[in-house]
């Protein structure tokens, strides 16, 4: 039974990684300021997408980390993601009106996979966090 949850979660978050690198295709259109609860989170989005450059990074970290869920190295992946994941989560929370929002979900509940494969792996961790000699 655990497994079979393992692999419904990397399944899930590897849609959701998926998802920025689709925008960059020009599948979805351009965000709108009506998909926004405030002005000042669409003008963050407007800024990032004229960066266009941290959208081509993101979207290759997000590659890797795919790459990384599937190939046994999940404990990468999720440390990988986790800063992006943050920063999502941290964007909705302070700029889009609350984690409790509709556009947050997909944040939250990449949060809740992210923290429960980080947790999952934790003694893979331990080396990297150890105090070196």
């Amino acid at each position: 039974m655990g497994k079979i949850i393992d692999i419904g979660l990397r399944v899930i978050f590897s849609l959701i990684l998926l998802l920025p690198i689709l925008g960059l295709t020009g599948i979805f259109p351009k965000p709108t300021s009506d998909l926004y609860n405030t002005q000042q989170a669409f003008a963050f989005i407007e800024i990032l997408n004229s960066a266009i450059y941290i959208l081509y990074m993101m979207a290759v970290v997000h590659l890797i980390a795919i790459f990384c869920l599937w190939t046994k190295r999940v404990a990468l992946a999720s440390i990988l993601v986790l800063p992006i994941t943050f920063n999502v989560v941290g964007f909705h929370l302070f700029l889009d009106g609350g984690l409790l929002t509709g556009g947050a979900i997909l944040g939250n509940i990449m949060l809740l996979i992210n923290l429960y494969l980080v947790w999952k792996h934790r003694s893979i961790y331990k080396s990297l966090i150890a105090k070196s000699e």
